[in-house]
């Protein structure tokens, strides 16, 4: 499979980014690592903004490759997508749609689900997903790296 295949099937659409979006993605980002961090919000909401933190740095990578998810599975494919985009191992995007399903139960169905460990975890990924983005970046699009 390849983002050409999945053009083909209408799973995403081509979509352009600038130099500002770029950065307005990536100041979203930071304050959504740094207010997931706060111990005071509950345990489903901490989790809730770590995965939001990866999802926009996901969304960020797919629009910079050229492309934004269709609207069906938004979520699913931009996290997918990082396979693609960041050569983002499978193992951890499988980790990164088990915290969606997670985050997914937790605002819609069982609130107080997730446990410590699963927000720690959710926000070290998200900062890792962020480092890893930046190098991507600075390496294949440094006309949008934020400097």
């Amino acid at each position: 499979m390849s983002l050409t295949v999945w053009l083909e099937n209408r799973w995403i659409q081509i979509h352009r980014i600038d130099g500002r979006e770029v950065r307005a993605v990536l100041e979203l980002v930071e304050q959504d690592l740094a207010d997931c961090a706060i111990v005071e919000l509950s345990l489903d909401r901490r989790l809730g903004i770590a995965y939001n933190a990866s999802l926009q740095l996901a969304l960020l990578a797919l629009a910079v490759a050229g492309y934004r998810p269709g609207r069906d599975r938004h979520h699913e494919l931009a996290l997918d997508s990082l396979k693609f985009t960041v050569d983002l191992d499978a193992g951890t995007v499988a980790t990164l749609q088990t915290i969606r399903r997670k985050r997914n139960i937790g605002q819609y169905e069982r609130p107080g689900s997730a446990s410590e460990k699963e927000a720690l975890e959710a926000r070290r990924l998200a900062v890792e997903l962020r480092s890893r983005v930046l190098a991507w970046l600075r390496e294949h699009h440094p006309e949008l790296h934020p400097r």
